[in-house]
């Protein structure tokens, strides 16, 4: 069997992982509505819903935070409608009896709603999977109150950190220095701020450095795309190889 890890941009902070057999989804169902970054589209959400290519078989949903760019419980019950996966793992809700939570129990879904009582603990969902998460503040000080994960999963000696929109001024990492991280996944601004002290005031370090959550090309607004390609350009090879994932099913190897 195929041990490389294969991980596959779906669009946003979206992301398919593969690993011997199994398919984690994480981040990937969201909606249009409230944020100004790139969308599924119709085609690739009938293709979740109908379980056709690259999602023909959804073992885990992952989810960072509750904001519309990274998670819909609406569409994710939609998609649970028409697709069976073995096992969800979220934010705990503010709300215990939430739509999602009561579709979920009606369902008999597995479902672990993960908070400050869950962080660091090791989940072994498959014999190759364990996954963890710890709680990290949102970089923007108004959503605080939002309920932020970072992801350590980890497919067999495989350690792959996700970080989201974490608050990177506050967030030090110590959690994980002794872990021999094969990736870290950071969006555009933490990977500007990474070797200003200024800012980044922690540490991390790992084989390699995996930009997502950018815009696709039609809909930067922001020119985050442009501002990206200097800061790869700057990027010391020493401290690692830096990828950036921009481009609709764009994949990277681990």
């Amino acid at each position: 069997m195929d041990e490389s890890l294969r991980v596959t941009l779906v669009c946003n902070a979206g992301l398919l992982l593969e690993y011997r057999g199994t398919t984690v989804l994480m981040d990937g169902i969201y909606g249009p509505e409230g944020h100004p970054f790139s969308n599924l589209t119709d085609v690739t959400w009938q293709q979740m819903l109908q379980g056709e290519g690259l999602f023909s078989k959804v073992d885990y949903l992952l989810f960072t935070h509750a904001h519309p760019d990274h998670f819909s419980p609406a569409m994710t019950m939609e998609y649970l409608r028409h697709r069976p996966v073995k096992g969800i793992f979220k934010p705990q809700a503010d709300r215990p009896d939430s739509a999602l939570d009561a579709f979920l129990r009606e369902r008999h879904i597995p479902c672990v709603d993960l908070s400050r009582k869950t962080d660091h603990a090791a989940f072994r969902v498959e014999p190759h999977l364990t996954v963890r998460a710890f709680t990290a503040q949102h970089l923007d000080r108004k959503f605080w109150g939002v309920r932020h994960l970072c992801y350590v999963l980890s497919f067999d000696d495989k350690h792959v950190l996700f970080t989201a929109d974490v608050d990177y001024m506050s967030t030090s990492f110590d959690v994980v220095k002794d872990l021999p991280l094969r990736a870290v996944f950071l969006n555009p601004l933490f990977f500007r701020a990474f070797h200003n002290p200024k800012f980044f005031h922690g540490s991390l370090k790992a084989e390699n450095f995996c930009v997502y959550h950018v815009p696709f090309q039609e809909d930067d607004t922001m020119q985050m795309r442009y501002l990206l390609q200097r800061d790869l350009a700057r990027w010391p090879t020493e401290e690692g190889n830096a990828v950036a994932l921009t481009e609709p099913w764009q994949t990277v190897e681990l």
